[in-house]
C-alpha cells in the first residue's frame, strides 16, 4: 500500500499544477514587429500603425524586453489568463467594446441626435472621462500593457487603423465573438472634425 501511495504522489503533484495558462497580447506600434521569446523589436518607424498578436501559453514568461526604434525598455507580463494591449505607439491609444458591432471610426450617415451623442462622447475621451473597464472602453498610454478580457475563447481585438469586416473568426462554441476595437489619436481626432462640420452644417 505504501508504494502505492508513493507512486500516486507525483500524479497528484503533476494535476494541481497542471492547469493551462494562456495570454494573448496584441502589439501595435509604429514600425515593423518581431517577436522572439521574451524580446520584442520595433524597426522602420513610420507615421502609420501594425499590430501583431502573440499567443503565450508559457506561464513562466514574465516581461518582455522592447527595443522599440532603439529606445529600450522592460515590459511586465501579468500572470493571468487573458486578452492584453501593449501600446507601442507614440501616442495614446483609445479603444471600447462595439456592442452593436459597428466600427464608428468608419464613415457613415447619421442622423443629428447620434451626431451630437458621438461628439459629446469623443470629447469626454479626449479628456479622459467616463473611461473604465467597467464602460468597456480604454486609454493606453505609450508603453503601457492594459488588460482588454478574461474571455479568450470570444474576445476579438483589431488596433488601430485595422480595416474590420466580415471576416471574423466565429468561437468554435457558434456563440458570436466580443469585438474591440482601437484607434490612435489621429484617427479619433478626425472623427471628431468630420462629425462636428457635418452637424454644424445641418443646424
Amino acid at each position: 500500500m505504501k508504494k502505492l501511495l508513493w507512486a500516486l504522489l507525483p500524479l497528484a503533484v503533476l494535476a494541481s499544477c497542471g492547469k493551462s495558462s494562456e495570454r494573448k497580447i496584441l502589439i501595435v506600434a509604429n514600425g515593423d514587429i518581431a517577436a522572439t521569446g521574451p524580446d520584442v523589436k520595433v524597426t522602420n518607424i513610420t507615421d502609420g500603425a501594425s499590430e501583431k498578436l502573440l499567443d503565450l501559453k508559457n506561464g513562466d514568461q514574465t516581461s518582455f524586453n522592447v527595443d522599440n526604434g532603439g529606445k529600450s525598455s522592460t515590459v511586465q507580463l501579468p500572470q493571468e489568463d487573458g486578452f492584453y494591449i501593449l501600446n507601442l505607439m507614440k501616442d495614446t491609444v483609445y479603444g471600447s467594446e462595439l456592442i452593436d458591432g459597428r466600427d464608428y471610426n468608419v464613415s457613415e450617415a447619421l442622423g443629428l441626435d447620434k451626431q451630437k451623442e458621438m461628439i459629446d462622447s469623443l470629447k469626454l475621451v479626449f479628456q479622459g472621462k467616463n473611461i473604465s473597464a467597467a464602460n468597456k472602453n480604454y486609454l493606453i498610454v505609450p508603453g503601457q500593457l492594459s488588460k482588454i478580457s478574461d474571455d479568450l475563447a470570444h474576445a476579438r481585438v483589431f488596433g488601430p487603423f485595422h480595416q474590420m469586416n466580415s471576416n471574423i473568426d466565429a468561437p468554435a462554441d457558434g456563440k458570436p465573438p466580443v469585438l474591440f476595437k482601437f484607434y490612435s489619436s489621429d484617427e479619433l481626432q478626425t472623427r471628431l472634425q468630420t462629425i462636428e462640420e457635418s452637424y454644424n452644417a445641418t443646424e
